[in-house]
């Protein structure tokens, strides 16, 4: 993974958004994990408490609308609880559940693409904004929240492409990998998606 949003795009209010600020981690996080290891019901709804918020967001940029970004964070915290035993503190456990969640919400796309829902990229008309535009719009900070907003309007590919890229600090070989497309194609996804998200972000300024 190549990196944190901060260092693709300045987003303001990043963490204000993602991170509950109503719950205090009271025990530690190896406690908390060692309890939902032995199977410990409380110790499960605490990290659901700490994490359903961010991964919910998270959950939303890939899903085709609320319900199903509820679907699949409930998904994803089954995944997490039966997996849990495999964590082995190699990076906190919000990394950790983070990753669960955008492999689970993958795994629902690649079902999607499967069963002939695939979006034809290539038939979406693209905006054609003045470059440099563009460029000045990925140097200012932008709304978190704002582009949030903005993205689940993208096309399921676009949105999943800038997703996994801009937010969650994947390179282009490894979403290649993960969509069974070519590196080339990743990046082009990725322009264009930025090209009609600056100019939703444009027209919302309006």
């Amino acid at each position: 993974m190549n990196g944190t949003p901060e260092q693709i795009l300045k987003l303001q209010g990043w963490e204000e958004l993602l991170l509950p600020k109503e719950v205090v981690l009271t025990n530690t996080e190896q406690e908390l994990i060692a309890a939902c290891k032995a199977g410990e019901r409380k110790a499960q709804k605490r990290v659901y408490e700490l994490y359903a918020g961010k991964m919910l967001y998270l959950c939303r940029r890939y899903a085709r609308d609320p319900d199903h970004a509820k679907d699949l964070l409930h998904d994803g915290f089954i995944k997490v609880f039966m997996n849990i035993g495999k964590f082995r503190g190699e990076a906190s456990l919000q990394t950790w559940i983070s990753r669960v969640m955008v492999n689970n919400c993958l795994s629902a796309i690649r079902k999607e693409v499967r069963r002939g829902l695939k979006v034809e990229l290539e038939k979406v008309q693209v905006p054609d904004p003045d470059e440099r535009e563009v460029e000045l719009l990925e140097k200012q900070p932008l709304n978190a929240r704002d582009v949030l907003e903005a993205l689940t309007e993208l096309p399921l590919g676009y949105r999943t492409v800038f997703s996994l890229y801009v937010l969650d600090g994947y390179s282009h070989r490894e979403i290649a990998q993960q969509l069974s497309i070519s590196e080339g194609t990743s990046k082009s996804q990725l322009s264009k998606s930025k090209k009609i998200l600056f100019q939703k972000l444009k027209d919302k300024a309006r």
